[in-house]
């Protein structure tokens, strides 16, 4: 049994090897964290979402299940051996910032995730450092994240978060037609008692419907256009 559990569950007593810091006040008074045992969860969660917290600081520097040790927090590592693997690479987003780690130890407990409410990545404080500016985070912090297993090949620290999506351009119209309304909602494309047959899209009023109501005449609003 190594470390990852007493990093964020400081709040527990537990039997073990190596030494750990004292409880914080917030630990001390916190009735959340109940059984822990030492057993950590191998699930992954289907959408990648996990708090953050961080272990083996400056202050608490110790050995890794995978191997070697923290080395007090001087490279990027995490643990969740028991879901990806000793070795694996993981790339963890937030705040549209990245940062990859390599998982090298066991945990957490799942007494931390219970009471986070979420599943818990242990990890570096670099990583912590590099995605909130904040080197120091704990489960009750719910600093939320991201996380994407990639290949062993992937360099280990910081790397470029994927670019937002563009925004829609204005639907293209035909050369001599005349110039599309400008809109704020799609009442601004149906003026008056008869619907035009228009929706507000971008901005510009375009060729469809979200009701009956916006069709002209008879027509009715069927898989989105004036029928």
């Amino acid at each position: 049994m190594v470390r990852s559990f007493l990093a964020v569950v400081a709040p527990v007593v537990l039997v073990v090897a190596c030494s750990a810091p004292a409880p914080s006040v917030e630990a001390q008074s916190s009735d959340a964290l109940k059984g822990c045992y030492g057993q950590a969860s191998s699930s992954v969660p289907a959408d990648g979402r996990y708090y953050l917290t961080t272990f083996g600081g400056p202050s608490e520097s110790q050995p890794l299940s995978c191997g070697g040790s923290s080395n007090s927090g001087s490279w990027y590592y995490a643990a969740s051996k028991q879901r990806y693997g000793c070795g694996a690479h993981l790339r963890i987003e937030a705040n549209g910032r990245c940062v990859v780690a390599q998982a090298a130890d066991y945990g957490p407990d799942v007494c931390v995730e219970k009471a986070s409410g979420r599943p818990v990545l242990d990890a570096s404080p670099l990583v912590g450092k590099v995605l909130f500016g904040e080197p120091n985070l704990g489960w009750s912090d719910r600093a939320a994240v991201t996380v994407t297993q990639v290949a062993n090949a992937t360099p280990l620290g910081p790397c470029k978060a994927p670019s937002p999506s563009p925004s829609p351009s204005p639907p293209a119209h035909d050369a001599g037609a005349s110039p599309a309304k400008s809109c704020s909602s799609d009442g601004d494309c149906n003026p008056g008692n008869d619907g035009a047959g228009k929706i507000c899209a971008a901005h510009v009023c375009v060729a469809g419907c979200h009701s009956d109501a916006q069709c002209p005449g008879n027509t009715s609003c069927l898989g989105g256009f004036c029928k």
